[in-house]
């Protein structure tokens, strides 16, 4: 048989899947598209992390789905055969928003998360609910020192770390367990995260700043290696281009930032407002 003539009776044989015949010369079905699949959903949730025997006063857990019927009214147990979570079935192709909210005895809502899944065969979905008016979500965090050293082994006691305009103080060895350090919550999306690693006394020996991406009740986890503080002293002159002379008696104010030239990355990225300034006068930097 004629190998154009045999591509096109496959095509033909298997018109029920979506076959599409897309004859270019070269003769065949090119494009076969399966058609989307019905399915089940199941829900996993935590409640800020904690799982149903940890977040005591959570009872259970009630979804909506709009448009969908859903056995009991959509009111779950907490924990049904040990698994925290619920499987829904038989749900036709498409995209459904849902809402879930995490109750006490009293249907009183403690905890909330919404979202969407998308239905084209079963699926999964994987959610941490938020404590009611909060943002609906945070990040868990860790760091790391040059060679890999441990907080005593580098001198740490405490780290400094800032989100945004946050700031929170946290025993070093916190960030180098297997949970991390969780930031408060937080809106998903792009954050300035920043670094400062301190010794007994106080005195900053490591240092790293950057960005954080969160997601939407979805928590994310994140290891920051920070670097040695350094130190420099800096100096300038003031000119109008053909005149170099000394500071005004006014002594004006002047804002410093400095790039890494192997990353590319400024220690005060343009989502940190507040540069450091100095004087004019020359400084010394650390």
């Amino acid at each position: 048989m004629n190998s154009r003539l045999l591509f096109a009776f496959l095509c033909i044989a298997s018109l029920s899947t979506g076959c599409i015949i897309n004859d270019n010369g070269n003769g065949g079905c090119n494009t076969c598209h399966t058609p989307a699949q019905p399915g089940d959903v199941t829900f996993l949730w935590t409640f800020g992390g904690l799982r149903c025997d940890q977040a005591r006063d959570v009872y259970g857990v009630n979804i909506t789905i709009p448009g969908e019927q859903l056995l009991n009214n959509g009111n779950y147990a907490c924990s049904t055969s040990g698994v925290d979570g619920i499987t829904l079935h038989d749900f036709a192709p498409g995209s459904y928003p849902y809402t879930l909210q995490g109750v006490d005895f009293n249907g009183r809502i403690l905890f909330e998360a919404n979202g969407t899944f998308v239905i084209d065969g079963s699926r999964t979905v994987m959610v941490d609910l938020a404590p009611q008016g909060s943002a609906g979500s945070y990040a868990n965090l860790n760091w790391t020192f040059p060679g890999n050293a441990s907080c005593s082994q580098a001198g740490v006691a405490s780290v400094d770390v800032t989100v945004d305009s946050q700031t929170a103080n946290f025993a070093c060895w916190k960030g180098q367990t297997a949970q991390g350090v969780p930031t408060d919550y937080i809106a998903p999306g792009e954050h300035y995260i920043e670094f400062v690693a301190r010794d007994a006394s106080g005195q900053p020996l490591y240092y790293f700043n950057g960005g954080l991406t969160t997601q939407a009740y979805n928590p994310v986890n994140g290891t920051y290696n920070l670097y040695t503080i350094g130190g420099a002293s800096i100096s300038w002159l003031l000119s109008d281009g053909s005149v170099t002379f000394d500071c005004p008696q006014s002594n004006p104010k002047v804002y410093v930032n400095f790039q890494d030239l192997n990353t590319g990355n400024w220690v005060y990225p343009a989502l940190n407002p507040a540069w450091p300034e100095t004087f004019c006068s020359p400084i010394d930097w650390y």
